[in-house]
């Protein structure tokens, strides 16, 4: 091995690294890289959705919360892509800065996730205490990463590394797979229960395991945004299957949270234009008429376009018809009219709308 005075620069962090670590170490900037630019990038896309969500939607509190949520995992990212690759004077303070971050961007979109189910199981007190208590949870279980995620600096240089992770972080992808699992099950049941005709839950069950009535059942859970929520279930096992294995050290542990979170909080917020813009029912159980699926897709890419057809949502349930009429749980929904092409004027809506707060 060459003399440490041979190498060309001696003070270059990677120099003061083990070779394996070094190696986990520069994955995670490209890692962290890719996924900033793959934010921004969502961000960009989006840029126009986002306008029409600001300036030609009354902004009510699921509007602001989506707006939260958009700033603080992009603020997670690029804190963590800084503690990555910049000098900084102190280590363990930043990372106390990207761990505040973590508690804003996850509490931020459990709300998002929160404010749907809601909507879907309104006006059912038992749902809103319970779901109330679990986002309750992830707040306090994602206050646990400033207190445990530690940093150091790379030898002689100004270069962060994050140095250890204790079991107890694990609470911040626990508790929100906990939140959003229940999330998602409870809202496939309400649409299960206004989908599938039958006398009992055991005969539900059935046909959905059996397959009678499954195609208008996966049209319901599309129709719903269910597959998003699924996605970000899937997200939350990955994460916890990567901090449990005992060979990947903090680097790769702190690194693949990044990507993660980031996807976790794409399919929240996709949700949430989804319902905004109409192609998504507030409620999860209106029945929407069948409509060519590039037709959807460009309306979603482009919400000042609608087709010109008339929509109307049919409730199931008697229940949920109070939904219209309430602002206190539900996120804003298309109402019940007739919808004929663009309206140039702000004040023409599409649809009427009614709002969660």
């Amino acid at each position: 091995m060459a003399n440490i005075t041979e190498l060309p620069n001696p003070f270059t962090p990677l120099a003061f690294l083990p070779p394996a670590l070094a190696n986990q170490f520069e994955v995670s900037r490209y890692l962290i890289a890719a996924t900033l630019g793959a934010y921004v990038w969502d961000i960009g896309l989006n840029l126009g959705n986002e306008y029409v969500l600001l300036f030609k939607h009354k902004v009510h509190f699921p509007t602001i919360v989506y707006f939260l949520s958009r700033a603080f995992t992009l603020a997670y990212i690029l804190a963590g892509f800084t503690f990555a690759v910049v000098p900084v004077e102190n280590c363990s303070a930043f990372a106390l800065g990207c761990s505040i971050c973590v508690v804003l961007m996850q509490t931020a979109t459990a709300m998002l996730f929160f404010l749907r189910v809601i909507a879907v199981w309104h006006p059912s007190k038992i749902a809103y205490g319970v779901f109330s208590i679990l986002w309750i949870a992830v707040l306090g279980a994602s206050i646990t990463a400033p207190a445990t995620i530690r940093a150091a600096r790379i030898g002689s240089t100004q270069q962060c590394i994050a140095t250890v992770t204790p079991g107890i972080t694990e609470l911040t992808v626990i508790m929100p797979l906990i939140n959003d699992t229940a999330i998602f099950l409870a809202i496939n049941y309400r649409i299960l229960a206004h989908t599938i005709v039958a006398d009992s839950l055991p005969a539900r069950l059935r046909v959905f395991f059996g397959g009678t009535g499954l195609s208008a059942l996966s049209r319901a859970l599309i129709q719903s945004g269910q597959h998003f929520y699924l996605i970000a279930v899937a997200t939350h096992i990955t994460l916890l299957v990567v901090l449990k294995l005992p060979q990947l050290g903090p680097v790769y542990h702190t690194m693949v949270a990044y990507p993660g979170f980031c996807l976790i909080n794409a399919m929240a917020c996709l949700v949430f234009r989804r319902i905004k813009f109409g192609l998504i029912s507030s409620d999860g159980t209106s029945q929407f008429p069948t409509t060519n699926l590039s037709l959807d897709f460009h309306a979603a890419a482009n919400p000042g376009f609608m087709p010109r057809q008339s929509h109307y949502f049919r409730r199931t349930d008697p229940a949920t018809l109070d939904l219209e009429r309430n602002t206190d749980f539900s996120l804003e929904v298309l109402g019940k009219e007739e919808t004929y092409g663009v309206e140039d004027d702000a004040s023409q809506k599409i649809s009427k709308t009614m709002n969660s707060a």
